[in-house]
């Protein structure tokens, strides 16, 4: 159709303010749909994880040796150091200047000196070829067993060093030198021990962690656990909704095991109802400090393979041995000796770290878990719980590495790797007799002789008026001292009640790590007698 141009101009001027309004209200209804929008989200609401609404499983563990009394030693150390640098805000005034750690058995926070042998090989690694192993002033640096061993582990890793993911179990020459150092440890056959049973893991923790995951598989299972027990069998089965079904150890005979115990144990726990899966064993024992023989491992073992229940040993200390005559005598040697391996009759799961020893490499966060007994099938699927966290840290897998196999005889580094290592025992070694021997010559206090692993775990007669002091504030008779001793003197324990121990009995757990360490008995000393007098009503 043929408009006059005049009408047509005014036509496409009327088209212009509609297609402008059009657009105008479009804007501007996104605008107010936009702002409702906006208002709807930014409505105040209840938040989706609160404490009220976060799992009850997590909200029930607890970890001691990272507890109340660490958490208050934290927040002193803060405004220790607060003060030392003139912006303290606080009135707070302490009778110390610095926190003595002697919670956690952690060496090289309490001055261990790193040994030097696998450090260079570890630098070496890191580095990057051209200014590592292929650098041609590298032999001025590092002695060539360090920089052989470091090209040969950069072999295994495929060329890709430690920046890369490995496999999920680990890598397979790293499992070859844990699989060669167990059957060397416990005389076994050559090329008995599977390396596709063996996964190396972020520390102990994570493989006893991996373990118990699949142990529990519902909430009517429960593991045996000693009492005393480190509070990583506890915490895990409440994490995972299982039992623990505590055995107590003995005492008074250096916190040994019996037969008798453990059956009545077992059998009160089948009583209740609960499906008993498992057995921790902890040697040298944690928080105990105590070896045990080769005949009470083996009882042990025969006790599982028995009553049809997985072992699972916790030998993170197995160098930390102090007393003439004592060995090391792992539960694998036991089965092993007994026939329990090969005629198929023992399920174990054997644990070990690159945190203590004489390593005392924590940080590095090296362990691993050795299987005996355990089906392909089950294997797989620990591979697949494995690979869910892709593989553990490559700078602890090489630790461990190192740790199983270390410089060998007539290599540059031999005598002075071995040498580090003498030293750094011979001092735990001292240190264990000095602490165990002072606590137990303080009136009022008992302990037994540490003989093994890194800790004393003296019980401690508790004044009178401790006992209400601590019920009004709701926390146990152990905490209430830890902590006194703590504000008093800056040592920080950790209070046995988070390990366990027969009702009426208290008392603490202690690392001998320090330097200090002489010193700290006689703090304690001078506390427990002020400590008795504040609460002596």
């Amino acid at each position: 159709m043929n408009y006059p141009r005049r009408l047509s101009g005014a036509l496409a001027a009327v088209i212009i303010m509609f297609s402008i309004t059009r657009t105008a209200l479009a804007s501007t209804a996104s605008q107010v749909f936009a702002e409702t929008s906006t208002r709807v989200v930014l409505t105040p609401r209840r938040k989706r994880l609160t404490i009220d609404t976060i799992s009850r499983n997590i909200k029930t563990m607890e970890y001691a040796v990272r507890g109340k009394i660490v958490i208050e030693a934290d927040s002193i150390a803060d405004e220790l150091s607060k003060q030392r640098k003139g912006t303290s805000t606080s009135s707070a005034r302490f009778p110390f200047d610095h926190i003595v750690y002697t919670n956690i058995g952690n060496p090289h926070a309490v001055q261990q000196k790193a040994i030097t042998w696998p450090r260079q090989v570890m630098a070496l690694l890191q580095l990057p070829d051209a200014i590592g192993i292929d650098h041609p002033n590298a032999s001025q640096l590092f002695p060539e067993d360090a920089i052989e061993r470091a090209r040969e582990m950069k072999t295994s890793l495929g060329g890709h060093g430690v920046g890369a993911y490995t496999t999920s179990k680990g890598v397979k020459q790293f499992r070859k030198d844990v699989a060669r150092f167990i059957e060397q440890r416990d005389s076994a056959q050559p090329g008995s021990v599977n390396i596709e049973n063996i996964f190396l893991t972020a520390g102990a923790s994570e493989a006893i962690t991996m373990i118990m995951t699949a142990l529990i598989k519902d909430s009517s299972c429960g593991v045996m656990v000693p009492i005393p027990q480190y509070p990583i069998y506890s915490a895990t089965l409440d994490l995972l909704g299982g039992h623990k079904v505590g055995y107590f150890l003995d005492e008074q005979s250096g916190w040994g095991s019996n037969m008798e115990e453990l059956e009545r144990s077992l059998a009160e726990a089948k009583a209740k109802g609960v499906n008993v899966v498992a057995l921790t064993l902890i040697n040298p024992g944690n928080p105990t400090g105590q070896v045990l023989s080769s005949d009470e491992v083996k009882n042990i073992a025969l006790f599982c393979a028995r009553h049809n229940l997985v072992l699972l040993a916790d030998e993170v200390y197995q160098e930390n041995i102090y007393r003439d005559g004592d060995e090391f005598y792992s539960c694998r040697r036991a089965a092993d000796e007994l026939g329990l391996i090969k005629n198929d009759l023992i399920q174990l799961c054997s644990f070990h770290s690159t945190s203590k020893g004489v390593f005392g490499e924590c940080g590095q966060r090296g362990g691993y878990v050795e299987m005996v007994g355990i089906d392909d099938d089950v294997v797989d699927v620990l591979y697949k719980l494995a690979a869910s966290k892709l593989c553990s840290n490559v700078s602890g897998q090489a630790m461990v590495s190192l740790m199983c196999r270390g410089p060998k005889p007539g290599d540059i580094s031999y005598e002075s790797h071995e040498r580090e290592k003498r030293e750094i025992f011979k001092g735990l070694r001292e240190r264990a007799q000095i602490v165990s021997k002072g606590l137990d010559s303080i009136p009022g206090f008992s302990c037994q002789p540490a003989t093994g692993a890194m800790y004393c775990f003296p019980s401690v007669r508790m004044p009178p008026g401790v006992i209400k002091a601590s019920q009004q504030l709701g926390y146990s008779p152990d905490t209430l001292y830890s902590l006194d001793l703590l504000q008093s003197t800056g040592i920080c324990v950790v209070p046995a009640s988070g390990f366990g121990q027969k009702s009426g009995r208290y008392g603490f757990r202690t690392t001998f790590l320090s330097p200090e360490s002489r010193s700290v008995v006689e703090s304690i000393r001078d506390h427990y007698e002020s400590f008795c007098s504040k609460y002596s009503h």
